[in-house]
């Protein structure tokens, strides 16, 4: 998880639970922005769980993980974007497009 995202994270008002922490790591983008490292890491956290269709735990985890990181981006587009409109129709196009 970026340094960044990592202490957005624990700074929340209701950081995640500790046993979370591990389920939520996302991979340093660079100089990328918060909340497009965690959109892209919820993007395939979805993917995964699409992979595999059904009644499968495996695929209930990752689409519960792409949930959290998804909202965890919003949040982050809000409270760090200097254009929080622009960044929540970026994540917007973003999640959108893996749908098509």
């Amino acid at each position: 998880m970026s340094p960044d995202a990592r202490s957005w994270l624990a700074a929340r008002s209701v950081p995640p639970p500790d046993v979370m922490t591990s389920w939520l790591e996302v991979e340093a983008e660079g100089a990328s922005p918060i909340w497009e490292s965690l959109t892209h890491a919820g993007v395939a956290s979805l993917s995964r769980a699409r992979s595999a269709p059904g009644r499968v735990r495996e695929s209930a985890y990752h689409l519960l993980r792409a949930d959290a990181l998804l909202t965890y981006a919003c949040e982050a587009a809000v409270e760090t974007s200097p254009d929080p409109d622009a960044a929540l129709g970026w994540i917007l196009d973003t999640v959108g497009a893996r749908r098509r």
